[in-house]
């Protein structure tokens, strides 16, 4: 058991690059995050996100915690972000909820209202929150195997970290040259 909790605790950064991985891509391409294999969607950090280096923690509450100063004056010192709350647009569906890096989870879901007052059955309402459960999981899994096969990538440190590096000190990406790099490296998995 213990060799388990010490595993764990050694790899707990994976999910924190994630969400910072996350906060990049959704800053750089706004409303056009294309998982690989879906369809492309709008994602976004709103109202609260939590930066950690140790036992530093700098909690931030705002409408657009990730835009303030103070978020990549964190990042700067070494923090990464350990949850945050995010909206992601699918379409005509829009879903809110708190994604924990530690724990890979999420809380505080949120999904679109689609079956209303039209006399529905209770369980027609309970498989359609699953059903959405299920498509805004499939979406963050998606998303989640680019970000790792990015960073198992050889390319990661060489190719991915500059960029994040430029976006913590706050100067603008080339954009185009970010794709070309991540479409590249993301290529090499599926010739696997």
């Amino acid at each position: 058991m213990t060799d388990l909790v010490e595993r764990i605790e050694r790899n707990r950064f994976a999910g924190r690059e994630f969400i910072l991985w996350l906060w990049f891509e959704s800053e750089t391409f706004e409303t056009n995050l294309r998982p690989s294999g879906g369809s492309p969607i709008a994602l976004w950090i709103e109202t609260r996100m939590t930066l950690t280096l140790e036992k530093d923690e700098s909690v931030l509450k705002s409408a657009a915690p990730a835009a303030s100063p103070e978020a990549k004056e964190a990042l700067r010192q070494g923090k990464l972000p350990k949850e945050a709350k995010f909206r992601l647009s699918n379409g005509e569906h829009e879903f809110a909820f708190l994604f924990k890096g530690d724990t890979l989870g999420m809380s505080s879901v949120s999904v679109p209202a689609e079956l209303k007052d039209k006399g529905d059955e209770v369980y027609e309402v309970f498989y359609e929150r699953a059903r959405l459960l299920e498509e805004l999981e499939a979406i963050i899994e998606a998303l989640y195997n680019d970000f790792l096969t990015l960073r198992l990538s050889d390319g990661w440190n060489k190719e991915i970290v500059p960029f994040l590096k430029r976006f913590a000190n706050e100067k603008r990406a080339d954009d185009g040259a970010y794709l070309q790099v991540k479409k590249r490296l993301l290529s090499k998995k599926s010739k696997r």
